[in-house]
């Protein structure tokens, strides 16, 4: 009997499917900020330290995306809460850009 909680659900996999792109959408978003735009808010050492995370979580997201579909395995939840908490740092540097003019 197929539980809808079980990993390989199918519409586990239609939930994850989305929200993976989700991340990735925003960890590049946010990658092309830091590797492009002058962030005169940030510190070399925060830019560099935050690009290093995104950077990581964009190759974590990409395996976890590959995995979902040959194998329909899931993601434990406290690896999605970690990257949506990324994704939020990602909005937040977003809001900076847009309240501090560039000079």
């Amino acid at each position: 009997m197929n539980s809808p909680h079980l990993p390989h659900s199918p519409i586990v996999k239609s939930l994850l499917e989305p929200l993976l792109s989700d991340f990735l959408y925003w960890f590049g978003q946010a990658r092309q900020m830091l590797e492009g735009e002058t962030l005169p808010f940030l510190e070399p050492g925060q830019r560099q330290a935050l690009l290093a995370q995104i950077t990581q979580a964009e190759a974590e997201v990409q395996a976890a995306h590959a995995l979902l579909t040959s194998t329909g395995v899931g993601v434990d939840t406290t690896v999605l809460m970690t990257w949506h908490r990324l994704v939020l740092e990602c909005w937040h540097l977003r809001l900076q850009t847009r309240t501090h003019p560039h000079p």
